[in-house]
């Protein structure tokens, strides 16, 4: 693509991008505190998700020094649900060092990058969309866009990263970024993209070849791996028994769960290890039915039960929280799956 086609290209595409771009929250601001969440938080959820959960983690942590004051099961909590939880973690330890530097979030790509959880493309979506740091910002949208343009079949590529480095205007970084992501967002899909709207069709090879969606090869899928547990709920003095999770995501409360061999029985396995588990003896377990929940390529099958305890002095670590403080513990969507089937109703 010669120098007049680039600026060409980033014109067109920032001028659709200024009539058809989402009323996103954090397009309405230039903090890059809050730019840095939205990209952090971005990352494995989708929008519509990151709108609210967003605006309720800045309501929560508004800037740099109180995230970094925060304990981490206070950042944790209010990150529940969302999944991925070392973004939060590294999100947390990036704060701290950036508080204890000044508080300044870092304007160049190598002090972002010097940041725990900031890759590559984080660091160029903060850097441009705030600064107006003249960066490309390589995501999933954008690498599919440019692919496309190319008619090649590899993304990530080095091909793709030098177009997109061409591509980026020496004013107006920021919205050109956006305007990428927004037309890989909206338009040039991973199926049946809409060539007919996009304004930059004309330099678009796998296009004019007829079968853009053939554009880029799809990435090879991670081999899942099954795991089947036993859920336990049990009550004590009115609340519910917990303890920390060990199987899904450190850091997490969650009820107490066993393992289960792939043709053993779950009762008996959960029966067998409530002792160690929750510190009492599991006088019955009652099966309530089977929930299915899925981290990174694991897959469990988790049958939960209803276990009803012998009377005693309880040892160990479980501990017993009432329903209604558990929206500011963190834990995450297996421990929510659990208490819908087992109809508790907690204030999630």
């Amino acid at each position: 693509m010669t120098p007049d086609d680039a600026r060409t290209f980033s014109r067109v595409l920032r001028a659709w991008y200024r009539r058809v771009k989402r009323p996103l929250p954090w397009r309405a601001t230039r903090d890059p505190y809050a730019i840095w969440v939205s990209e952090v938080m971005l990352q494995q959820t989708t929008v519509a998700v990151a709108e609210e959960r967003w605006r309720r983690f800045l309501s929560r942590f508004p800037d740099v020094a109180s995230l970094a004051a925060a304990e981490e099961r206070e950042v944790l909590a209010e990150w529940s649900g969302l999944g991925y939880y070392a973004r939060a973690r590294n999100l947390h330890r990036a704060a701290r060092l950036v508080a204890a530097r000044g508080g300044a979030v870092p304007r160049s790509l190598e002090g972002l990058r010097a940041l725990p959880g900031i890759g590559p493309y984080t660091a160029a979506a903060v850097a441009s969309i705030a600064f107006d740091v003249r960066a490309a910002a390589l995501d999933g949208n954008v690498e599919r866009v440019l692919a496309r343009v190319l008619a090649t079949r590899s993304a990530p590529s080095g091909r793709v990263a030098r177009l997109a480095e061409i591509l980026v205007p020496a004013r107006g970084a920021g919205e050109h970024t956006q305007a990428l992501m927004e037309l890989g967002a909206l338009l040039c899909t991973p199926r049946a993209p809409r060539c007919d709207a996009c304004p930059v069709r004309r330099f678009c090879r796998a296009a004019r070849a007829g079968r853009p969606e053939r554009f880029p090869s799809p990435p090879p899928r991670r081999a899942s791996q099954r795991l089947r547990l036993a859920a336990g709920v049990a009550r004590r003095r009115g609340g519910l028994v917990v303890v920390e999770d060990r199987e899904l995501v450190h850091g997490h409360i969650v009820v107490p769960l066993a393992r289960v061999a792939s043709s053993g029985e779950s009762a008996a396995a959960l029966r067998r290890a409530w002792r160690d588990l929750a510190g009492r003896e599991a006088s019955r377990v009652e099966r309530l039915g089977v929930v299915r929940h899925t981290v990174l390529s694991r897959r469990y099958e988790v049958e939960v039960f209803l276990v009803v305890e012998r009377a005693g002095r309880a040892r160990g670590a479980a501990r017993v929280i009432a329903l209604t403080d558990l929206s500011s513990l963190p834990h995450g969507g297996l421990l929510e799956k659990v208490l819908v089937l087992a109809k508790v109703a907690p204030a999630l």
